[in-house]
């Protein structure tokens, strides 16, 4: 209860950081705008702004750090400064409202798809040089890789059984995951 507590307490600006909080609160603007401004039935534009929302507020409050075990550091240090995850999340803030802005024909959209996604690159690479560029490699994570790493694992096989049918890649009989690009003809098939 007291990590959400924390991450309610860091949304509103904070006078150490105030460069990075209007700027965050600028994307996320932007975002919403392109939100509101999409047509009807842009179901990729729909889920790619509400990431960019959700990326933005992650950003903002620390929220990696404060929900993951941050070991010896600071939920705030952990975030910002260690934990690979927010770099990723800075990578989505950047790359996917170009990708609304490539994916639509309303020239409104558009142009602030590419205001914010060249806004978002700023402020990716902007955070990265000043926070992030003198990590080294095994700490990457705040804490305990062999964790993360199964994690992320599990995460990958349990999306692969669910999507399974939806790709109808990588399957012999959709049932038995293999090498093959596709489902294959009864008749080219060896047992």
């Amino acid at each position: 209860m007291e990590e959400l507590r924390a991450i309610l307490e860091s949304v509103g600006p904070s006078s150490d950081t105030l460069a990075w909080d209007l700027t965050l609160y600028t994307l996320f603007l932007l975002n919403v705008v392109i939100l509101l401004l999409l047509p009807d039935g842009s179901t990729l534009g729909t889920v790619l702004s509400i990431a960019v929302i959700l990326c933005l507020f992650i950003d903002k409050t620390f929220a990696f750090g404060h929900l993951l075990d941050s070991g010896p550091y600071s939920p705030e240090y952990c975030h910002a400064k260690i934990f690979v995850g927010t770099y990723l999340i800075r990578a989505v803030i950047f790359a996917a409202p170009l990708t609304i802005a490539a994916s639509t024909d309303k020239g409104s959209v558009r142009t602030l798809g590419v205001i914010a996604g060249i806004g978002g690159a700023i402020y990716m690479f902007l955070r990265w040089f000043s926070d992030q560029r003198e990590v080294e490699a095994p700490n990457i994570t705040c804490f305990n890789s062999e964790v993360m790493v199964h994690s992320a694992s599990l995460v990958l096989v349990l999306g692969r059984v669910a999507l399974r049918n939806r790709l109808r890649l990588w399957t012999v009989d959709r049932d038995v995951p293999g090498a093959v690009p596709g489902d294959l003809a009864a008749h080219e098939v060896e047992i």
